[in-house]
Parts: C-alpha cells; structure tokens; sequence
C-alpha cells in the first residue's frame, strides 16, 4: 500500500511525462523506500536499474527528503549518497550495490595526450580513494576502484587529454657596438608594467620610446648593428625551448702519467650566447614568458702547471613578463668583449711571402659590444 502511495505522489508532482535531465519543481518524501523512490526516478530517467548485493538490505532502507528544483539525476546521487549506498551511472544503466564498502572494478582508458605518469599523478592528488598504474601501453592507465568513481575520474581525465599548444619562438639575437650613439633598454610587456627607453651616449639623456624593434631595425639597415643569429624553435606550451649559439672551446687536461709520459684528456666548455624561454599561454592570447638570456667569452687564457685553460666570462639575465600574442619583448644590458685583429697591407708588396711582412700592419684591440635579444612568441 505504501507503495502505491509513494508512486502516487511523484505522478502526481510530475503530471507530463518527464525527459533526460528534465527538472522537477518539487520532490516529498516521508519515510519512503529507497528503492521505491530511485526506482521510480530511474523510470522518468529511461535508465535500467541493476541491484546487487543483499536485497533485504537494500529494501529495509529509508528515506526522507524535500528538494526542489532538480534533476532525476541528481535525485537519485543524493538519495543512494544519503543512504549508504554504493552506486554507478551511465547513460543507460543505474547500478546499486548494498556491499558496505562498495564494489570495485578495474577500468583501462586510452589517453592520446596526456602522458600515462601525469595522468597518475592528477588522480592520485584529486581522487585518493582509487588505485591507478600503467597500462601496457605508453599511453594507458588503469584504474581500480568504485564506479562512481570510475566515472568521476574518466571525465576528469577527458577534460584534460587535450593536445597542448604550441607556441613558436621567433628571435633575433642582435650585436651593437658601444661606441655607437644609441643604447638599447628593457621592454617589459604592454599594457601593465611597461617600459621601454633609448639613452643617447653623447648627451647622457633617456627618453621613452614606444617602439624599440623599429629602432634595432634602424640601427641594422645603417651598419650600426649586426645580426648575429635568427633563429626559430617551436615549443609545447609550458614545455622549455633553448637555443645555443656559439662554440665549444677545447683545453688539454692531464689525467696521468705513464712511464714518464704523461697523458692528456681534452675537455670542452661552452662559450656563446644562450637564451632559454618557458612560455606559459594564458587567457586573450596572452604569453607569460620566462626568458634567461646568457652571454659568454674567453677573457683570458691562464697558464697553470698542468696547462693553459680558459677563463669563461659570463653574463646572464631573468625576466619573467607577459606579453601579446606576436609582441616583441626586447631585452639588453649584456655586454660581450671580443678581441679583432684589423691587417693593412700595402698593395702588391704586403703580399709577397716573407718580405711582405715589412709592409703589412697588424693592430689588435678589444672592442665591447652590446647584445640585444628581441623576442617574439607566436601561437601555432
């Protein structure tokens, strides 16, 4: 009889016959069957209902709740919640189970993105409660647990496995002579925190520009400047990108001594320019970038009791800034000494072997210049 009853008031509350998801305005119950009332909702739901475990624990239980304004769905989760009971949903099927600590079942997912150990690692913090390993493939995981947990995790997991993406570094590593009038500054990002100037050498004076990739330009069409490299490298979002330009110098290293003979390792250290950037894609098309720009040298070779070896001048910057999708980022200041050799000869007499030494002229001298690195990323 109180069955009836309780079939009565839903019908009653629902007059239309009610689709997927549809809301319900209103929901009583007094000390009705759990299984009566998510029956009836699974029903209005179009789901199957599968019960497992000890019927008479699952009949013997009781609910009472008013709620307003909801889903079958969401009915039916607070209901079995509430009541103790284990449970899982799909499209078509609601499964309950009266086992008190809830069935387990192992589930493999296929991940096309997401690396198998990233995968581990998200649900290990967000869903402790389910046991989780690699597949037998790279790209596979397996996951043990409750069903609604299951299906907890493989949502989570396709709103993650997404391919990531990839932003192009176009850059231009920049080489201008102090002895120039112009001296490049520091642009850091449009439209909060930005600034960007030019300081003339001969008045001593800063002023503000608005656009400093016009000025290197400048300088590089009227010989003032010079490219030293321009190179491009794509990288996934949040992943490093690192480009290396230079060389790698070599020095003999003794390592032992065998019969009065001693022999020698050679050994390398880079020398050059480096530039590592991090770029992290935001919301608007919006860049975070982290960018560490280093300039090295050989400033001098020093003679020791086990050899001659290079002294490595270093300079180095940080700079974490946010720019626009295709701005350029500028960054100076690194000053690089290098020492040239300028040879004059006389025409025709400084070229004859040996006596041509007479008429030739070689002058060294230690010039310093700046490099300027002008950075910019591109969504791809």
């Amino acid at each position: 009889m109180f069955k009836k009853i309780v079939y009565i008031i839903l019908f009653c509350l629902l007059p239309t016959p009610l689709i997927a998801s549809e809301i319900i305005p209103r929901l009583d119950f007094q000390d009705a069957s759990v299984i009566d009332v998510i029956s009836a909702l699974a029903r209005k739901e179009k789901l199957n209902l599968i019960i497992s475990g000890d019927q008479a624990a699952v009949l013997s239980k009781k609910t009472t709740l008013s709620l307003k304004s909801i889903s079958p769905r969401e009915a039916i989760k607070y209901v079995l919640e509430a009541s103790g009971l284990d449970y899982g949903m799909s499209d078509e099927i609601l499964f309950v189970s009266s086992v008190t600590e809830g069935l387990e079942k192992a589930q493999a997912l296929e991940l096309k993105y997401l690396p198998a150990q990233k995968a581990i690692d998200i649900i290990s913090k967000v869903m402790p409660s389910l046991k989780v390993s690699i597949g037998e493939r790279s790209h596979s995981i397996v996951l043990v647990g409750k069903w609604k947990n299951l299906k907890e995790a493989e949502e989570l997991l396709a709103s993650l496995d997404r391919p990531a993406p990839q932003i192009l570094i176009e850059s231009k590593v920049i080489e201008i002579s102090l002895s120039d009038a112009l001296r490049i500054g520091l642009k850091i990002g449009d439209p909060a925190g930005t600034f960007s100037f030019i300081t003339s050498r001969t008045t001593r004076k800063t002023s503000l520009t608005s656009d400093i990739p016009s000025t290197l330009n400048t300088l590089i069409s009227n010989g003032s400047a010079s490219i030293v490299a321009n190179p491009r490298i794509a990288t996934l979002d949040n992943h490093e990108a690192m480009i290396n330009i230079g060389s790698r110098i070599p020095y003999a290293v003794p390592v032992s001594v065998s019969s009065g003979a001693t022999q020698w390792s050679i050994n390398y250290i880079d020398a050059g320019i480096k530039l590592k950037i991090i770029p992290h894609l935001g919301e608007d098309e919006m860049i975070t970038t982290t960018i560490k720009p280093e300039v090295s040298s050989i400033s001098e070779w020093r003679s020791t009791a086990a050899g001659d070896f290079p002294v490595i001048s270093t300079r180095n910057a940080s700079a974490t800034l946010r720019v626009k999708n295709g701005e350029s980022i500028v960054i100076g200041g690194l000053i690089s000494e290098a020492e040239r050799e300028n040879v004059s000869r006389i025409p025709i007499l400084g070229h004859i072997p040996v006596v041509g030494l007479l008429f030739t002229n070689r002058t060294k001298r230690k010039e310093k210049t700046e490099i300027v690195f002008l950075i910019t990323p591109h969504i791809i």
